[in-house]
C-alpha cells in the first residue's frame, strides 16, 4: 500500500520534473499524514454520533434522516471499525520489578478506554517450549498441571510482552490460545505467564486528582479491591488501594498510536519491502486517496508548488462535503 501511495504522489507532484520527493522526505510526510488522518477519524466519528443523537440529516443533498442510516450507509459504524483496528488489550507493567502499586501506561497509548483489575489468579509459570504451528497458538509448560487449575475461557497474560489471550483447550502441559502471544523472540528466551479467572474482575475507576485524596481518606468512599480506583500521573497509573501490586492483574483496553510508515528501497522504482525498517500504512486501503491528498499538501508546501497545494485543499473540501 505504501508503494502505491508513493507512486501516486510522485506522479502528481513530479510534473515539469521539479517535484521529486526523496524517500526520507516522503516518509516524514507519510508519518504526519497517517497521524493526521488517524486523529480525524475520532472527530468524524464524534460528529456522526452527534448527528445520530440529534436525528439530523447526514446527507444534506438528499435530506436522508440519520435515524434511517443502516448497513453501508452507517458512517459512524464505518469510522468505528477503522478506529478499532488499533484496539489493544494488554496488562500494565509495574514501575518497579518488585511489587508496586504504581504501574506504567502502555508506551503506544493514544486513548485509554478501560482499566480492569483481575483479582483471582489461577496459575503462573514459565513456558518451556514454543508452539510448532503459529496458526494453532499454544502455551507449553512441561512442569505444569493445567487441568487442575485452568479451564477454557481463562485469561492468559504474557507478563514479559504484556500481551493477552484466552484459553481454548486444556491438557496437563499445553493450553490452546486465541492468540499467539508466546512467539519466539530469539535467543532461546522463554517467557513468564499468569492465568486469571476472567469472571472475577472489577472495573477500575479513573479519578480526578483533586478528588482521590478525599476518597482515600474516608472509610465510606475508600477504594477497595472490589471497587478500585486509580490516578493518572504522567506516564504512571497509581492504583488505589495500594495492595494492588500483582503484575499482570491490571489490564488496559486502549487505542494505540499507529506505527510510523516507512517506504524502503534502493532508488526510485526499486521498492524493497524486505529491507529493515519497512512499515506499511496501518489505515485500510480505502484511505489511500486521503493519504495521497495529505502527503501532496505537505509536499506542495515543501517544494513551494502553489498549484499542488491548492489542488489538495480543493480535494479535501470536496471529501469533507461528501462525508457530511
Amino acid at each position: 500500500m505504501i508503494n502505491e501511495v508513493r507512486q501516486t504522489v510522485l506522479a502528481i507532484a513530479n510534473k515539469n520534473n521539479y517535484g521529486y520527493i526523496p524517500p526520507e522526505d516522503f516518509n516524514n510526510y507519510a508519518r504526519h499524514a497517517q497521524m493526521d488522518a488517524f486523529k480525524e477519524f475520532f472527530y468524524d466519528y464524534n460528529d456522526q454520533v452527534n448527528r445520530l443523537n440529534k436525528r439530523v440529516a447526514v446527507n444534506q443533498s438528499t435530506a436522508v434522516s440519520a435515524a434511517t442510516n443502516e448497513s453501508y450507509g452507517d458512517l459512524a459504524e464505518r469510522k468505528r471499525q477503522v478506529i478499532e483496528i488499533f484496539s489493544e488489550i494488554k496488562c500494565l507493567d509495574n514501575i518497579a520489578s518488585s511489587g508496586s502499586h504504581v504501574f506504567d501506561k502502555p508506551s503506544d497509548l493514544y486513548l485509554l478506554n478501560k482499566l480492569v483489575y483481575y483479582n483471582t489468579q489461577n496459575d503462573s509459570g514459565t513456558q518451556t517450549a514454543f508452539s510448532a504451528t503459529p496458526s494453532s497458538p499454544t502455551l507449553i509448560d512441561t512442569g505444569a498441571t493445567f487441568t487442575s487449575s485452568v479451564v477454557v475461557g481463562d485469561l492468559v497474560v504474557n507478563t514479559y510482552t504484556s500481551s493477552t489471550a484466552f484459553v481454548t483447550s486444556v491438557t496437563d502441559t499445553i493450553l490452546g490460545l486465541t492468540e499467539d502471544i508466546f512467539k519466539d523472540l530469539g535467543g532461546g528466551l522463554f517467557m513468564t505467564y499468569k492465568i486469571f479467572n476472567p469472571s472475577k474482575y472489577s472495573e477500575i475507576e479513573i479519578q480526578d486528582p483533586s478528588k482521590i485524596w478525599s476518597l482515600d481518606s474516608s472509610n465510606l468512599t475508600k477504594p477497595t479491591t472490589m471497587f478500585p480506583s486509580c490516578l493518572m500521573q504522567g506516564d504512571n497509573v497509581i492504583m488505589y488501594p495500594n495492595s494492588i501490586t500483582n503484575k499482570g492483574s491490571v489490564i488496559a483496553q486502549y487505542i494505540r498510536q499507529p506505527l510510523d510508515p516507512a517506504w524502503t528501497g534502493f532508488a526510485e522504482g526499486l521498492f524493497n519491502p524486505s529491507e529493515p525498517g519497512y512499515q506499511d500504512f496501518e489505515l485500510p486501503e480505502s484511505e489511500i486517496p486521503l493519504l495521497v491528498n495529505k502527503i501532496l499538501q505537505l509536499a506542495g508546501v515543501s517544494i513551494r508548488d502553489e498549484q499542488i497545494y491548492q489542488y489538495t485543499v480543493g480535494q479535501a473540501s470536496i471529501e469533507d462535503t461528501q462525508d457530511k
